[in-house]
């Protein structure tokens, strides 16, 4: 048995904004994990440049998204689930039951390269000294990106050779403590 187009759009209609409700929430979700990686790659990129990420804006956005996300509360399943849902996301079956309207065509906007890229050679060339703690977190990546190469792809793989080096090298710190680590003297004095 068919269902007739007005009981389509009526159904539709209907369902609509239950589904819109789940797909903002999925995006919602899928926006705060976006912001937490950029941030969190970020600060890494401002620890190989010797900067400390505690004096910029970084880490205060940094523990603002953390937050944000340890409020959901976010589970490696939700993540899964969220990803799953994006996936198979098609939004061409929502309009199936409106009838056609005008879409304005797309806005052609600057692409995120070469506006990192244009940042980047203001930063070699004109902006040596400048105070990091006024920038945002997209001018704070830029001018990490500069510190390492001329043009985008050159930086960044120069930049993420670098922080595997810094991350390698705080792997390589002693786990163990030692008898003058205070972590290690609070334990002792716990089990005493």
């Amino acid at each position: 048995m068919a269902i007739r187009r007005a009981d389509r759009a009526r159904l539709a209609r209907l369902a609509g904004p239950r589904l819109r409700e789940a797909r903002d929430a999925v995006e919602d979700r899928a926006k705060l994990r976006n912001k937490l990686c950029f941030f969190r790659r970020v600060a890494l990129l401002l620890a190989v440049a010797e900067v400390e990420p505690e004096s910029t804006c970084i880490a205060r956005r940094l523990h603002e998204a953390e937050a944000a996300l340890a409020a959901i509360p976010d589970t490696p399943e939700l993540a899964k689930a969220d990803e799953a849902y994006l996936a198979c996301l098609d939004t061409r079956s929502i309009d199936d039951w409106q009838t056609p309207r005008y879409r304005p065509p797309p806005r052609v906007e600057e692409p995120i390269k070469s506006a990192i890229e244009r940042l980047m050679t203001r930063y070699r060339t004109d902006l040596t000294d400048i105070d990091l703690a006024t920038h945002s977190p997209f001018e704070l990546f830029a001018w990490c990106l500069s510190r390492h190469g001329a043009t985008y792809d050159e930086a960044a793989n120069k930049a993420r050779k670098a922080a595997e080096d810094l991350l390698l090298l705080i792997d390589e710190l002693p786990n163990d403590p030692t008898p003058d680590d205070p972590a290690r003297t609070d334990l002792i004095e716990e089990h005493q």
